[in-house]
């Protein structure tokens, strides 16, 4: 029995330590602190990106050290959610703690209090007076319920004790600040999804790395559950196109989370400034059930998400859907008489003949507005901006492993009065375009230019001498031939810009040349797919916590304690008062008070 009775205070204790650790102000501040140093990190630093822009942008060293931070998805990492989750664990312990001595406080206020209390208070004055005892209580509580207070009165034989209060809800407003981050995090906890979280943590969901395979052949072990409390995820949706599953990034890999239902998009609009920037980007869309009933219809734009169930679908970007291009091949140094053909949609490769290159077709864009500055030409008020129309990205890699990322443009530009065709060409990711201008025939292609092209080769390999002579009389047999008609300032701006396009292809990275025939266009649109059910818990404890911020700042308390004791024939007033907030006005509130008691008492 008396181990026993040893053991229980020796855990009493140990419990009542840990209570106080847990609820401490200094855990709460220091956890508060990391809690917004994750956060600001998780927002300056994009989150959730291919791990290869996080190397281009870091190296390979401070980019490991990032991953093993998990600063790349902060809100994703074990030590964020403990984070969040020791917040919460303390701040429970605090309320708990200190709960009920609040609300007997917020109950009634004592009215006796020890003298040595009275004057320990922030403010305190005593002052003998040849009044009575009641005449000077009569007069206190005159004064007090003039500044706004409900004086309280206790009578122990000679001695009458006053109190009084201003703001007795003042503690209400730590109750709502404290419940407010409770709530809030709790909800945020419950929307990070803990149970996917634990289940990535030890392996059972691994995420899938080959962003290449259809949506049937990603394994099992990448998906979510269907019941899923919370999520969120992405798609890029292409026009015409259904999807019943989207994608949640996680590491260098992603995650599936399959829908209750499945999103069509029937069509995608798009409207632009002058400038060339997106105005506004709608997306109709249709949502159908497993067994193909219409659920819901309507629009989707910018911060106009539609909802269903629970799940809100945001309208989050575009781009395109997998366009068809036609494109003519020119071979550089052959006659363009007979272009090839290559047909294909964004994102495939296509095999250019048996050479052995490849082209990937990466990226088509229906509107180029650029400023004139950006082309060379002089400004013009009235039109500061050009739109290039519809440019291509394709890449050419060759049959040794090299590969060159291209630009370009449909729309020829003028300078001059001589046309052009834009192309920039690049052979590293990070590397500025070089542009090259292909000076504009008047068929209105390349063709001419290919074919002088060709013509300055054949001639240069026969001996001939590079002079302006030369050139003049080789355009002007390739003219005879092809039965073109120029004037000779038409003759003199086509053969300098096709010179000095020959110079600006002196690097070109390809033995051909694509040039965009025509194209079908299609856009995508890029849709994000939330389920939070915490979002609602979130918002009423954000108007928690303005609320209660608003009452300690602004609904301060004030506490008054006095007592008033028979002293031969006048009676001794002791007064001591103390304030939570606007402590400098207070004190000059109670200078107040003790002029006019004091005046009071003289004059009697």
């Amino acid at each position: 029995m008396q181990t026993d009775t040893m053991v229980r205070p020796a855990q009493s204790t140990r419990l009542r330590l840990l209570a106080s650790f847990l609820g401490s102000m200094r855990l709460a501040v220091s956890l508060l602190v990391l809690l917004a140093i994750a956060s600001i990190i998780g927002t300056i630093l994009s989150q959730q990106q291919p791990y290869e822009n996080y190397q281009l942008q870091f190296g390979s060293f401070w980019f490991q050290v990032f991953r093993d931070l998990g600063l790349y998805n902060v809100y994703r990492t074990l030590w964020y959610t403990g984070i969040v989750a020791f917040l919460v664990l303390s701040t429970a312990t605090c309320v708990t703690r200190n709960s009920p001595r609040m609300l007997r406080d917020m109950r009634a206020l004592p009215v006796r209090q020890k003298r040595s209390a009275i004057r320990g208070q922030e403010h305190f004055f005593s002052q003998d007076t040849a009044l009575t005892a009641d005449e000077m209580v009569s007069r206190l509580t005159a004064l007090l319920r003039r500044a706004g207070f409900r004086p309280r009165l206790e009578q122990d034989g000679d001695t009458v004790y006053v109190a009084a209060r201003k703001g007795r809800f003042h503690r209400l407003g730590y109750f709502l600040t404290h419940l407010a981050i409770i709530l809030i995090c709790a909800a945020a906890l419950y929307n990070a999804d803990i149970p996917v979280k634990w289940a990535e943590w030890t392996g059972t969901l691994r995420p899938a790395t080959n962003f290449d395979l259809p949506l049937g052949e990603i394994p099992k072990s990448a998906w979510m559950p269907e019941n899923n409390p919370a999520y969120r995820g992405i798609i890029t949706l292409p026009e015409g196109q259904t999807a019943n599953a989207v994608f949640e990034l996680a590491g260098n890999g992603y995650l599936v989370q399959p829908l209750p239902f499945r999103i069509h998009l029937r069509a995608f609009h798009v409207r632009y400034y002058s400038t060339g920037m997106p105005r506004d980007f709608v997306s109709d869309v249709v949502l159908y059930s497993p067994s193909g009933k219409v659920l819901k219809s309507g629009s989707i734009r910018v911060n106009h998400p539609m909802a269903y169930d629970g799940v809100e679908i945001y309208q989050s970007s575009f781009s395109d859907g997998g366009s068809l291009l036609h494109l003519q091949s020119y071979l550089l140094g052959m006659p363009a008489a007979h272009p090839g053909m290559l047909s294909g949609r964004v994102g495939q490769t296509l095999q250019a003949g048996n050479s052995g290159y490849s082209v990937q077709l990466k990226d088509f864009s229906l509107y180029n507005v650029l400023p004139r500055s950006a082309l060379g030409e002089k400004p013009d008020p009235q039109h500061p901006m050009v739109n290039l129309g519809p440019s291509y990205v394709y890449i050419v890699h060759d049959p040794h492993g090299g590969a060159a990322e291209f630009k370009t443009y449909m729309n020829p530009i003028y300078r001059a009065g001589q046309g052009y065709f834009v192309q920039g060409y690049r052979q590293s990711l990070g590397a500025e375009y070089q542009y090259v201008y292909l000076p504009v025939g008047p068929n209105g292609g390349v063709a001419l230019f290919l074919d002088y092209l060709a013509a300055l080769q054949v001639a240069a390999r026969g001996g001939a001498q590079a002079s302006p002579e030369i050139f003049q009389q080789i355009f002007q047999m390739l003219l005879h031939q092809e039965n073109v008609t120029m004037s000779a300032a038409e003759q003199g701006r086509f053969v300098q810009a096709s010179l000095d396009a020959l110079t600006q292809m002196r690097d070109y990275p390809a033995p051909f040349l694509l040039h965009l025939q025509s194209f079908d266009h299609r856009w995508a649109a890029g849709l994000q797919v939330t389920k939070w059910p915490g979002t609602v818990p979130i918002y009423w404890g954000c108007v928690a916590l303005v609320l209660g911020i608003f009452i300690l700042f602004y609904l301060p308390q004030k506490r008054v304690w006095a007592l008033v004791e028979k002293n031969g024939t006048g009676a001794r007033l002791e007064l001591g008062a103390s304030a939570d907030r606007n402590k400098g006005e207070f004190a000059r509130e109670f200078a107040a008070w003790e002029r006019l008691l004091r005046d009071s008492a003289s004059k009697h």
